[in-house]
C-alpha cells in the first residue's frame, strides 16, 4: 500500500501537462514566426533597417550618408554617370538615416558598408552636431554590447537610455513573435480580406502601404521621399499663413560628443582607404536666420575638423546650387523638384572633384 501511495504522490499531474503543453504550443508558434521573418519584414519594415540592410547587401562604389535631409534629397537616378580618378562610379546608395546625429551616422556606415565603398559623401547639417539630442534614433539596434559600453564612457547623459533601449531589442529578439505583433496582425488582415473582401479596410490598406515601401526601400537605391514632403513648397505655404514650428533639433546649442564619433567615422574611412566628402546641405534661409548662432558655431566646427584632416567640404547653399524656397517642402527637406536639383548639382560636384589628380586637401564650395 505504501508503494502505491508513492506512485501517486509521482504521478504527473493534468495541470502540469496543460502548462508544459502550453509552453511547447508557444515555442512552436515562435518557431515558425521566426522561420517566416522575410514576411514580417514585408508587412511592418523598419526603415531605419532596411536603409542600412540594402546597403549592404552588395558591395557599393558610392554611399550617401547622412539624416533626413539626405533621404529626401539626393535621388541617385539623378546623379549621371561619375568617374572618380579614373574610375567609374556605378553603384550607387543612399542611407538616410531620419533624425541621424553623426553618432548614429558612425554606426549605421560601419553596418551598411561591410565591403567599403570607393567614395562615401555624408551630407551633414547643423542639427547633426547638437550634443542635446543625445538619444540615438534607431541606433540601438546595431549595437553590440561593447558598442554601448563606449557610448555610455562618451555620452554619460545617454547611458541609461541607451541601455534600457538596447536590452528591451535583446529581450524582443529572444520572443519573435512580440517582435513582429505588428506585422503579423497587417498579414492576417489581407488574409482574411481575401475571403471577406469588406473586413478591416484600414488595416488592408495599412498593409498595403507597408508592402509598397518593402518594395521600394529595397529596389530604388535608397531614395523613397516621403509622399508628405514630396510636394508641398514651403514658400507657397508661408505665403498662405502657415508658421512653421520651431525646429527643436537646434533648441540648447552645444558641440562636443558628436564630433568625436564624425572623427571616428573619418577614421573608419581611412583605415580601409575609402576617400571622404561632407557637404554642408541646403537649409531655408529662415532656419538660418532663427538660429545664426548654432550655425555659426557648426560650421567654424565643420571647416576646423574638414581642415585638419584633410576632407574635402561641399557648401550646398542656395547660391550655389540654385535652390530657392519652392524647392523644399519645410524648414530642412526638399520636396521633388528640389530633390532632382540637388542631385544634379551634387552629380556636377562629385564629377569635377573626381577629375581632380587624387590629394590630401580640402576642397570647398562657397561657404553660406
Amino acid at each position: 500500500m505504501p508503494e502505491l501511495a508513492d506512485k501517486e504522490v509521482h504521478k504527473p499531474r493534468p495541470r502540469r501537462r496543460v502548462v508544459l503543453a502550453c509552453v511547447l504550443t508557444l515555442v512552436l508558434v515562435d518557431v515558425a514566426v521566426r522561420l517566416a521573418q522575410p514576411v514580417w519584414n514585408e508587412y511592418s519594415p523598419d526603415e531605419y533597417a532596411e536603409r542600412v540592410n540594402g546597403c549592404a547587401r552588395q558591395q557599393r562604389d558610392l554611399v550617401f550618408v547622412g539624416g533626413s535631409p539626405i533621404a529626401e534629397g539626393i535621388n541617385p537616378d539623378h546623379l549621371g554617370s561619375i568617374t572618380w580618378q579614373g574610375t567609374n562610379v556605378d553603384d550607387v546608395y543612399c542611407v538616410g538615416l531620419s533624425g541621424g546625429t553623426t553618432t548614429d551616422i558612425y554606426f549605421g556606415t560601419r553596418s551598411a558598408c561591410p565591403q567599403p565603398p570607393k567614395l562615401l559623401v555624408y551630407g551633414m547639417t547643423a542639427s547633426d552636431i547638437n550634443d542635446s539630442r543625445h538619444e540615438p534614433h534607431g541606433v540601438h539596434s546595431l549595437l553590440t554590447w561593447n558598442d554601448v559600453q563606449d557610448w555610455r564612457a562618451t555620452r554619460p547623459e545617454a547611458a541609461e537610455w541607451v541601455t534600457r533601449h538596447y536590452a528591451k531589442d535583446r529581450a524582443l529578439n529572444l520572443w519573435a513573435t512580440a517582435q513582429n505583433a505588428h506585422a503579423i496582425r497587417l498579414w492576417g488582415a489581407v488574409r482574411l480580406a481575401s475571403v471577406l473582401p469588406s473586413a478591416c479596410p484600414e488595416t488592408v490598406a495599412e498593409a498595403q502601404r507597408q508592402c509598397r515601401q518593402y518594395l521600394d526601400l529595397n529596389t530604388k537605391r535608397g531614395y523613397v521621399p516621403t509622399p508628405w514632403f514630396a510636394s508641398r513648397q514651403y514658400d507657397q505655404m508661408k505665403a498662405g499663413g502657415w508658421v512653421q514650428p520651431n525646429f527643436e533639433y537646434l533648441a540648447r546649442y552645444k558641440t562636443g560628443s558628436h564630433l568625436k564619433y564624425l572623427e571616428r567615422l573619418l577614421d573608419w574611412a581611412e583605415e580601409r582607404d575609402v576617400t571622404v566628402v561632407v557637404v554642408d546641405m541646403p537649409t531655408t534661409a529662415d532656419l538660418q536666420a532663427r538660429h545664426p548662432a548654432e550655425f555659426a558655431e557648426y560650421r567654424s566646427r565643420l571647416t576646423e575638423v574638414c581642415q585638419r584632416r584633410g576632407i574635402r567640404l561641399l557648401s550646398a547653399d542656395q547660391q550655389s546650387t540654385g535652390l530657392t524656397d519652392n524647392h523644399f517642402a519645410d524648414l530642412i527637406h526638399l520636396n521633388r523638384a528640389g530633390s532632382d536639383r540637388l542631385s544634379n548639382w551634387m552629380g556636377d560636384e562629385l564629377r569635377r572633384l573626381g577629375a581632380e589628380p587624387a590629394r590630401s586637401a580640402v576642397v570647398r564650395g562657397q561657404q553660406p
